[in-house]
């Protein structure tokens, strides 16, 4: 093969490739365009078969995009991505370093960018048609209530007769598809491919948790959505961002690097209020204490419903919902501005807010007939934890029992923070294991005590399976228990092993007799 080699910085663009339109879809030069390259090797006139960053997953025809990771890079595995089949590379080292092997014998096309996560979103969008432009989009980013709001609006989307699909931390589900999730937000080829199958199935809406990992890896770099959701930020995923202010940044990429038709913004937080202000020219503020564009007034909250009248640019309407607690409010809230900006009537809204189905872990309610309420939430950071509980104190008439523990290899930061705010709002704590992980149950725990009050009334048990049978067997009537941490999972993480734990059934098996 003739190679040609480039050492100028250049971006593929549409006029690169004169015959482009006489050439099958997935030629490299087409799916390379938009991609800033360093230096490039070989001829972009390549027919690619596939993509993966994974080389394992390579085979004959690939293109193979080698991206820096935490434990491994992915330069490490160029060699065996070639000996699979790959016959295009796309890398952030310079090609001079590429094994010899790599470029003669095999003749493989090679691409050196600055940023391999953006050339992988880039690429992978190139490769799935752009599938972002042909459906409507939203992006959720905040650090609690993104679950939450992805069920909301599905049902907001489906009562105007359209067709939802969501991807979030439970699943990513659409028709009659539905696949459990093992990350909030897949990585920027798999949501692509994703959202491609989405609209191939006919959906026409697509609900996206957008966490901030996912954000500091350009996962979403360069999509398109219509629609854009901060919820709120606190203290959470320290141990990977270092600071706030980082992490901060990270949530601001969500409207700073994607085409984000309208922001809905929650400027109750004080995030929310900067946010608000950059953003200006496309925002829709949502608040209950602030002068916003979406609000709530004459709050009443109860153990079964949540009541308030809804403020609007289109009117008001007196809401009732079988969501629990202020902070699922200000999700109504943001739902409320997202709904509006897509044309769904205040009507139709205060109607599919009446029936809103239970969400998996979000302060989902787990019956008997003991005389005292259990909740499961998948509260994790002390602003939710705080929430929760004081969501739960609001109509509860006994006392506060509340579970919970922090996971292990995580920011360790904020155990003590967790503790404080535990034993600050509940009646009673039980302090235990989340995803202990490697490290120690014990020394969690105790990491947490630190931030206890010299008062505080609890008790710690690490097993977590004893510590709910211990709560449940100290409740007394009118009390609720409130298990937090875990919500929807059904697993801990114990070493580097996943074993099976269901805060819902470990609950439900000791109230077992009493539940009808």
């Amino acid at each position: 093969m003739n190679q040609t080699v480039s050492t100028k910085w250049f971006l593929f663009s549409e006029n690169d490739f004169s015959i482009k339109k006489n050439m099958p879809e997935k030629n490299l030069g087409n799916l390379i365009t938009g991609v800033e390259v360093v230096e490039m090797l070989g001829s972009p006139n390549l027919e690619i078969q596939h993509v993966d960053f994974d080389s394992r997953k390579i085979r004959q025809g690939g293109l193979f995009i080698a991206i820096p990771g935490q434990r491994q890079d992915g330069e490490a595995f160029i060699g065996q991505a070639v000996e699979n089949g790959a016959v295009a590379v796309v890398t952030q080292s310079p090609l001079k370093i590429l094994p010899s092997f790599i470029t003669e014998k095999h003749n493989v096309t090679a691409f050196r960018v600055d940023d391999s996560r953006k050339a992988l979103s880039i690429i992978g969008s190139n490769y799935y048609r752009q599938p972002t432009r042909d459906l409507n989009m939203t992006g959720i980013t905040g650090t609690n209530g993104k679950t939450t709001l992805t069920y909301i609006m599905e049902a907001l989307a489906k009562a105007a007769g359209r067709e939802a699909g969501v991807i979030g931390t439970i699943d990513y589900h659409f028709k009659e598809t539905m696949v459990p999730s093992t990350i909030t937000t897949p990585e920027s080829l798999d949501l692509n491919q994703i959202v491609r199958q989405m609209v191939d199935a006919g959906v026409s809406d697509c609900f996206l948790e957008v966490s901030s990992h996912a954000l500091s890896q350009k996962r979403v770099f360069g999509m398109n959505f219509d629609t854009g959701i901060f919820t709120n930020l606190s203290r959470d995923h320290l141990d990977f961002h270092g600071d706030m202010d980082e992490y901060k940044n990270s949530k601001a990429k969500l409207f700073r690097q994607n085409n984000v038709k309208t922001s809905i913004i929650n400027i109750d937080d004080p995030v929310g209020k900067d946010f608000a202000k950059e953003f200006k020219s496309t925002s829709i503020t949502t608040g209950i204490n602030c002068a916003a564009d979406v609000s709530a007034e004459n709050i009443s909250l109860t153990d079964r419903h949540s009541k308030f009248t809804l403020k609007t640019p289109n009117g008001s309407a007196d809401i009732k919902t079988n969501l629990l607690g202020r902070h699922n409010i200000y999700n109504l809230l943001s739902a409320t501005a997202c709904a509006m900006a897509q044309n769904i009537s205040l009507d139709k809204i205060q109607n599919t807010f009446k029936e809103i189905p239970t969400i998996p872990g979000r302060f989902e309610s787990v019956k008997n007939n003991r005389g005292f309420s259990v909740l499961i939430d998948y509260a994790h950071t002390q602003d939710a934890l705080s929430k929760s509980i004081i969501a739960s104190k609001s109509f509860t008439q006994g006392e506060v029992i509340v579970v919970f523990g922090c996971g292990g290899d995580r920011d360790k930061g904020k155990r003590k923070e967790m503790g404080r705010v535990a034993l600050e709002n509940a009646d009673f704590t039980v302090i235990t294991s989340d995803n202990p992980r490697t490290e120690n149950p014990d020394q969690i725990i105790n990491d947490i005590r630190k931030g206890i009050p010299s008062s505080g009334s609890y008790k710690t048990i690490a097993d977590r399976r004893e510590a709910i049978a211990y709560a449940i067997n100290r409740a007394k009537k009118n009390d609720l228990i409130l298990i937090a941490g875990k919500g929807h999972e059904n697993y801990q993480i114990l070493g580097t092993k996943k074993v099976h734990f269901d805060d819902k059934k470990v609950a439900q098996e000791f109230l077992r007799d009493q539940i009808h």
